[in-house]
């Protein structure tokens, strides 16, 4: 049946989003496609906006966790509540995995081994926004898209819906 095409994806996290939720813990392996279509998987660490589920978030993979709860995780604040931004975030992480093959940020130009190190290294590295993303260039069109909300802080990152136009304005990506 194939993968998920980037812009189903990014729509079905923008219908969540619709009905007030957030996943939490977005990631390559917690989207499936099915005959019906995209379908999101493991809620465990979802909310609904307005409410906090957990005492203490200690967030999801660290490669896929935005900037400001990463902060937040790594000095110890907690309730940490995950955000609309920080899926958004996880989504362009996400689908930037799927299309490098690779995490999007450099950790080894922080002199990080990611393989070695910890999540509190990896985390504050992705909170303190000191790793640059990583060079691989495999498809610029899609990895500017991207790009610009990796980069982006949480005020000014796109919506899910917003992620899914700018995609399907790069053409062959919703089929």
């Amino acid at each position: 049946m194939g993968s998920p095409a980037p812009v189903h994806v990014a729509r079905a996290v923008a219908e969540l989003h619709g009905h007030g939720w957030m996943h939490g813990d977005l990631q390559p392996a917690h989207v499936i496609r099915t005959v019906d279509g995209v379908r999101l998987i493991d809620f465990a660490w979802a909310r609904h906006l307005g409410e906090t589920p957990w005492s203490a978030f200690r967030g999801t993979m660290a490669h896929l966790t935005a900037p400001e709860p990463a902060a937040e995780i790594t000095v110890g604040s907690q309730p940490v509540l995950t955000s609309f931004a920080s899926d958004v975030y996880a989504l362009a992480a996400s689908l930037w995995t799927a299309v490098t093959g690779d995490w999007p940020l450099d950790y080894e130009a922080v002199g990080i081994d990611r393989k070695s190190a910890g999540p509190v290294a990896l985390l504050g590295a992705v909170g303190e926004r000191t790793a640059p993303l990583v060079g691989t260039e495999v498809w610029p069109e899609f990895q500017q898209v991207l790009k610009d909300v990796l980069l982006a802080d949480a005020r000014n990152r796109p919506s899910a819906a917003e992620l899914a136009d700018r995609l399907t304005a790069l053409g062959e990506l919703g089929r």
